[in-house]
């Protein structure tokens, strides 16, 4: 297949097989390179992971569950080194393209994924989703990207970054084709609406004016209730963030310290940082993480009790150009993180879709309590409606 974007790791092909008949029949899948597929090996964005790995004899399950359902393998794409970045460059296998805008970086770490569908070659990509590695590509490529409830698939067969976190998530084109990705998983029905969709200030304030009143627009053209809050939780989304960052780093190097001892000059200098850091935290600092992260849960379970869904930005800014300095991307994914890291403090569900007509291109999220995955997507369906 040609690929002008980079997206797929440019494997030999292997023959991977899937069910002729299903809910999924007729939809082309594309592999983020952290899961196995049988016949391929499983490099991670990693040249000395990949001389390592061996061509795998068996399919992580949640592969095997899209193939039984009748999707069609196309290739494993390209991913940020370890998974462990939001920008998606790695200095062995090249940055994907951006098919929307190529001067932009297309995000990490499901970037090819996110690639291969926007640029038509798929119709669904396979990821992971850490810090925002599903909904922060989808954001910058205009791509629906699905962050499930935390556990609720099979992440048996994929490589760990920080476990507490990981989680599988897709990205597609529309709405339609997520909602059956959704069901061919396994996720439960939604029979209910939401009581009412809630426009935190706090967070909304962090993002341009401009953009936060057409995102206020959006939600206020759909037929269900509006609330605002001041805030959805006692801290602040920069204490927030540190305590997601602080337990990313400790579990980080905790799943890569085996690589880093063996060869530190095999992992870019940037990932290797960051790895360095996670080895050094103190045990006091990430226990106190933890404490703010469980803290946090219970007030986000108290919060959407009621059926309530939250709305929120999925950026916090504009992407950064593919150049940039290491210093703009660092300035992005700290910004991004303070709003990504809710869902995975949490463990809850957030479905990032492009808003119509929105001048800016700009993205929002549906956020909601574990287990209303296929709810978000039909409020989404609604808000999107012409």
């Amino acid at each position: 297949m040609r690929d002008p974007w980079n997206a797929f790791v440019p494997y030999p092909d292997a023959d991977v097989r899937h069910a002729a008949i299903g809910p999924l029949s007729g939809l082309r899948l594309a592999v983020k390179d952290l899961f196995d597929v049988a016949g391929y090996p499983t490099a991670a964005g990693n040249a000395t992971v990949l001389a390592a790995s061996g061509i795998k004899t068996s399919t992580a399950p949640l592969v095997q569950t899209l193939l039984d359902a009748g999707a069609c393998f196309v290739g494993k794409t390209n991913t940020d080194e370890l998974a462990y970045s939001l920008i998606g460059g790695n200095i062995h296998f090249g940055m994907p393209i951006n098919p929307r805008d190529p001067q932009l970086i297309p995000g990490g770490s499901s970037s090819g994924s996110a690639v291969a569908v926007a640029a038509v070659l798929v119709d669904i990509g396979l990821g992971s989703d850490t810090s925002g590695s599903i909904r922060l590509p989808a954001a910058v490529n205009g791509l629906i990207g699905w962050r499930p409830t935390h556990g609720s698939l099979d992440n048996r067969a994929l490589r760990p970054l920080a476990p507490s976190f990981d989680v599988p998530g897709f990205m597609t084109r529309s709405l339609e084709p997520m909602a059956t990705v959704m069901s061919a998983v396994g996720m439960p029905t939604a029979n209910d609406r939401p009581s009412s969709i809630l426009i935190p200030e706090d967070i909304f304030a962090t993002i341009d004016d401009a953009v936060a009143d057409e995102m206020i627009a959006s939600l206020r053209s759909a037929d269900m209730p509006i609330r605002r809050t001041d805030t959805i939780a006692s801290f602040s989304l920069a204490d927030l963030a540190l305590a997601f960052i602080t337990i990313l780093q400790r579990e980080a190097w905790e799943s890569n310290k085996t690589l880093f001892e063996r060869s530190p000059e095999a992992i870019a200098p940037d990932i290797a940082a960051r790895l360095l850091s996670g080895s050094r935290l103190d045990d006091e600092e990430v226990r106190e993480a933890r404490r703010i992260a469980a803290l946090f849960s219970r007030q986000i379970d108290r919060l959407l009790c009621e059926n309530v869904i939250v709305a929120l930005p999925t950026l916090a800014m504009s992407p950064p150009s593919r150049d940039a300095e290491p210093e703009s991307f660092a300035a992005f994914r700290s910004a991004c993180i303070k709003l990504l890291c809710l869902s995975g403090l949490s463990g809850c569900p957030q479905l990032a879709f492009p808003i119509i007509n929105c001048a800016r291109n700009a993205s929002l999220s549906l956020f909601g309590t574990r287990g209303t995955d296929r709810m978000l997507v039909k409020v989404a369906q609604q808000l999107t409606a012409e």
